[in-house]
């Protein structure tokens, strides 16, 4: 399939997306507590937004014409790299959908997508979205599975040509030694951290609990880059954490498919994250080093 072809099935789905927003919407607050309002007027308008870029790319992949020693002339050609199998998280289940399976489609490889197990509804919908924009059979995989099972099957396969994979160090650490021990496939891997937030004491400090409240809250903390630490100079310390508790207290917690709702239900899966760090939490000295200012 050329190039050009293949960008315009790719702004087909973008439309369609686009026509399909309200549903595709719902079914991710469905999936991950996040806001409606969240899905429908941030993601996916992004989603769409990455499709008809990369459509825009599909038919600009081009080599080089090179001038070689003597009367000979180089070039180079861009092939597809075959099978790309790719592992999403459960924190922006649509939006890292999108932001890996396009690239790869208009570069002409196949995929294999594995969604969260926690979070499977939008890249089955989306699926069926690519399969009206025209996407062949066999073209689009999306399976739903454990990272154990369907993860890893997907991480050691010989057929398959390169991993993409989004999530923690330790599941990157295993797929990465997967792919090293089957075809050497190639990894991209994009891991998460512990951002930090440095608060000097010339700063507005208004201005700093309002950054550092966006900063944890977005996405009901459920991102990488999540400014889960911060560091607050001494001199401004008391007033910062007055603040930032008065605006943490703020936050509005309920149904997600409520106006006004910014917060809905966690995914499950950070019931196990918070058992994990309530022992951590549970185990040290409260006197010098803990104090629970802001419990929902």
């Amino acid at each position: 399939m050329s190039g050009n072809e293949r960008g315009r099935i790719l702004y087909k789905y973008a439309e369609l997306v686009l026509q399909h927003r309200e549903e595709l919407a719902a079914l991710e607050t469905l999936d991950n507590g996040k806001p409606l309002v969240m899905a429908r007027m941030s993601d996916i308008p992004y989603c769409v937004d990455v499709l008809r870029y990369y459509a825009g790319f599909a038919d600009k992949i081009h080599g080089l014409t090179l001038k070689m020693n003597g009367q000979y002339q180089g070039y180079t050609l861009h092939e597809p790299i075959g099978v790309v199998g790719q592992i999403v998280p459960w924190n922006y289940p649509m939006l890292m959908f999108f932001s890996k399976v396009s690239p790869a489609l208009a570069c002409g490889c196949t995929v294999v997508i594995k969604s969260a197990e926690q979070t499977p509804l939008t890249a089955l919908y989306c699926a069926q979205l690519a399969k009206e924009a025209g996407v062949p059979p066999g073209v689009l995989n999306v399976l739903s599975g454990f990272g154990e099972t369907a993860g890893a099957a997907i991480s050691s396969h010989m057929d398959i040509d390169k991993i993409s994979f989004t999530g923690s160090t330790q599941v990157g650490r295993l797929i990465m030694e997967a792919a090293a021990k089957s075809n050497l496939k190639p990894v991209t891997l994009e891991l998460g951290g512990k951002s930090p937030l440095i608060v000097m004491d010339d700063a507005d400090v208004d201005k700093a609990v309002n950054i550092a409240h966006l900063a944890v809250y977005h996405n009901m903390g459920q991102i990488c880059l999540a400014g889960s630490r911060v560091f607050v100079h001494e001199s401004i310390y008391d007033e910062f954490v007055k603040k930032a508790v008065a605006r943490a207290k703020q936050q509005v917690v309920g149904d997600p498919f409520q106006p006004g709702v910014q917060q809905g239900p966690q995914d499950f899966t950070l019931n196990q994250q918070y058992s994990r760090m309530f022992r951590m939490i549970c185990k040290l000295p409260r006197k010098k080093y803990l104090v629970l200012l802001c419990p929902f």
